[in-house]
């Protein structure tokens, strides 16, 4: 699997942005070991409650080794679970002797010799959102009076985190509002959403090492992958929920969506206080790019591939595969490897990207985990 070009432009200049967490914890980082030489690293770790995974999301390290692209379920990890039911912070003196059936997390921490370490849950409320950790590769390094004095950098790094957590929540809630209140949500199930979110996360998570995807792009790939059509609340019902192809006029109309959902992303974001902000790209790039292609047949700039940003190829690539794998008005749905052979056909005539289609389709298993999961009602003449 080789990085085509955008590889080295779109991508870093997301990461690089001012508002990246991870950007806002290497500063932080920097004033920690003003005061305590011996911090190593700090990391964030989210907790997601829908799925149960912990997942490595933010970090900073002294030298360039970093976990991640990591999760595991938080039900594997019964020390942590601990530290979230007692909301207390933990002091490790030596990690080689405080666990003694240790996670990939502890071994990657072994390997790279780190010996102590302060680990925190953080809450949203009464919800845990995640955990914080600082590592040392000193050991014995943290005394319960380090973990009091580190109390206030783990408030500023906490605040941050969930500041960024509910701002982009808020901007996901506050657009499936607005679905909602135009009454226009049969024009995608709630299945196909999910099924797009989990699809974008497979391709991210794949090509992070490829690309040098932060673990923060990658998580905000899959949460804003569903509002890739979110314009189509502004397109009238007849076209919208046509039973059937539509005609060229009709087609003209049905693009407008794209339009209109950037303009939805540019005011929500500006309202909530996300104007400028990585996030915003990554929601703004998936929404205005999902529907072009690498031939420059795609709407609504005839983009040619190495002009489409990552995101909105991933999401391209996710999106026909659901159209194809499942049923709609005009067609039965198709078999998989019927679906696969279409993909790797538009990959060879240029309009999907190859790295992407190859990094969903080599997970078979869970694609076929995230069909079942999130299934729609069959109905007589689907393929099987």
């Amino acid at each position: 699997m080789t990085a085509s070009p955008s590889a080295t432009s779109a991508v870093p200049a997301l990461r690089t942005s001012s508002a990246d967490l991870e950007t806002q914890l290497r500063m932080i980082h920097g004033l920690i070991t003003a005061r305590f030489s011996q911090v190593d690293r700090v990391a964030v770790v989210l907790y997601d409650a829908v799925s149960g995974m912990l997942k490595t999301f933010v970090s900073s390290t002294v030298g360039d080794d970093t976990l991640q692209n990591y999760e595991v379920p938080l039900s594997r990890v019964p020390s942590l679970q601990a530290l979230a039911e007692s909301r207390r912070s933990r002091v490790v003196g030596e990690i080689a002797e405080a666990f003694g059936a240790p996670t990939e997390h502890t071994r990657w921490l072994k390997h790279q010799h780190y010996r102590a370490s302060v680990t925190s849950p953080v809450f949203q409320g009464d919800a845990l959102a995640g955990f914080l950790f600082y590592d040392s590769k000193t050991p014995h390094a943290f005394t319960e009076e380090h973990a009091d004095l580190l109390h206030d950098f783990s408030e500023l790094i906490s605040h941050l985190f969930l500041m960024q957590r509910r701002l982009v929540h808020g901007v996901v809630s506050t657009i499936q509002v607005a679905v909602d209140l135009a009454r226009t949500r049969d024009f995608e199930t709630g299945q196909h959403l999910e099924r797009i979110a989990y699809y974008s996360r497979i391709m991210a998570r794949a090509l992070a090492p490829v690309y040098g995807l932060s673990d923060e792009y990658v998580e905000y790939v899959q949460l804003f992958a569903p509002l890739h059509d979110i314009g189509k609340v502004g397109i009238p019902d007849h076209i919208l929920l046509k039973p059937g192809r539509l005609d060229a006029a009709e087609y003209e109309v049905m693009k407008r969506h794209v339009a209109l959902g950037v303009d939805i992303i540019q005011r929500i974001s500006t309202d909530l206080g996300l104007k400028g902000s990585f996030q915003k790209q990554v929601m703004c790039n998936i929404v205005s790019t999902h529907h072009e292609r690498g031939d420059g047949s795609g709407y609504p700039r005839g983009l040619t591939m190495e002009q489409i940003p990552l995101e909105g190829r991933i999401v391209a690539v996710a999106d026909v595969y659901d159209a194809l794998s499942n049923r709609r008005a005009y067609k039965s749905s198709w078999d998989d490897a019927h679906v696969c052979a279409e993909l790797r056909a538009e990959v060879v005539a240029g309009q999907l990207d190859g790295d992407c289609v190859e990094a969903l389709l080599e997970a078979k298993e869970a694609r076929m985990a995230i069909k079942l999961r999130f299934a729609d009602a069959r109905e007589p003449g689907d393929y099987a």
